[in-house]
């Protein structure tokens, strides 16, 4: 039984949204709010809620990524999105795909919200229908797995799962803005070590070096968007997006270079030296999305938040085994990481000045080296 018809969390940086919310409605149901997404987060650990309602556009991250990081722990939680403007395609794709139960546009008629909140409130508590949809779900699941298990070989499972359940029009839709991690690696002095090789011993050499660090990323939450020569493209938050995913692009960066000795165990010898890598993390806003055409489609993310993460892997090519971090990622993971104080450096092609620092380990528990001694050459 419900005490009051409800719990529902009230998620929003606009404290006069906030407030009229609750005056309107605390007398009819259990009013939580939260003005950041960690303390959403919180909350929903720390309560039985009912029904979450967010802003479209958090700092953190979107309303949208938020319902679909929530859904990993709490997958009978109803979401309903609150939004300002006229564009509504995500909003759209995401209510058609069953993420959320509606969307409602802001300033809103409380009699609409009121009676929104209470059917949602009435599907929370049908869970027959729930557990029916989950069986679909699985037998869905079953029906897809033999593809899946041939193309994940070539394209990140995540993105397979989602083109299966889009239609081709649906496909070609514009991107969807999301707030994300984005990481580029690469190996120092690769065509140097490599040049003795013949080509067959530098592809698998490249293999075995990917199956290790990729390994790290999806361990992280993270996926590997592009391989590119020796360099790679990680992404966490898109296609699927979790609580922590600025967190997980650090930890994922950590764990690629603690994996470099297995690599190192291996090949050392044959190359004539250690491999180091640089990693350059940068988080900010993307559009993501498929593009291309009709016989060929590309998930990738653009803008330039992955510019900037490319020019900071750069930056790393000083030190090796070194992760460099733009301020807005640090900003966002200082909590969690040691870092060197913040530095400006200026693009030589550009007048744009990039903000950085490196980081140094998590503040808690063991620190293991980030990179060995000297500098790269």
């Amino acid at each position: 039984m419900y005490q009051n018809n409800g719990n529902i969390l009230f998620i929003s940086d606009d404290e006069q949204l906030q407030s009229r919310f609750r005056q309107a409605y605390v007398s009819s149901y259990n009013i939580f709010s939260a003005t950041s997404i960690r303390e959403a987060y919180q909350i929903l650990k720390d309560f039985d809620m009912h029904l979450v309602l967010v802003q479209r556009m958090m700092p953190e991250m979107s309303g949208l990524q938020f319902c679909e990081s929530i859904s990993h722990e709490f997958p009978d939680l109803v979401s309903i999105i609150l939004y300002k403007g006229n564009d509504t395609t995500s909003l759209e794709n995401a209510y058609q795909a069953n993420q959320i139960f509606s969307f409602i546009k802001v300033p809103y008629s409380q009699m609409e919200l009121k009676m929104t909140v209470d059917n949602a409130l009435r599907l929370q508590q049908a869970s027959a229908k729930n557990k029916q949809l989950e069986h679909r779900i699985e037998d869905y699941q079953k029906e897809q797995k033999d593809i899946l298990d041939l193309f994940k070989r070539y394209v990140p499972g995540e993105v397979v799962s989602q083109a299966l359940n889009t239609s081709k029009e649906d496909i070609m839709k514009p991107g969807e803005s999301r707030v994300v991690s984005v990481l580029f690696a690469d190996i120092r002095n690769f065509t140097k070590l490599t040049s003795h090789l013949p080509p067959s011993q530098v592809v698998q050499f490249l293999n075995d070096y990917w199956n290790i660090v990729s390994a790290a990323i999806r361990e992280n939450k993270g996926s590997v968007n592009k391989y590119m020569g020796d360099g790679l493209l990680a992404v966490f938050g898109a296609p699927v997006s979790y609580i922590d995913n600025h967190e997980n692009a650090i930890y994922a960066a950590l764990d690629m270079i603690e994996s470099l000795k297995e690599i190192n165990r291996q090949y050392a010898e044959i190359l004539g030296s250690e491999i180091s890598i640089g990693i350059g993390i940068n988080s900010g806003d993307v559009v993501v999305g498929n593009i291309g055409t009709d016989d060929y489609m590309e998930y990738t993310v653009i803008g330039n938040t992955v510019n900037t993460a490319s020019r900071l892997e750069t930056i790393s090519k000083d030190k090796s085994n070194s992760i460099i971090i733009s301020d807005k990622t640090q900003e966002l993971v200082k909590h969690a990481f040691r870092t060197t104080d913040l530095q400006e450096t200026r693009l030589s092609d550009k007048d744009e000045i990039i903000t950085y620092c490196e980081v140094l380990g998590p503040k808690s528990g063991n620190v293991f080296p980030l990179r060995s001694q000297g500098t790269a050459q």
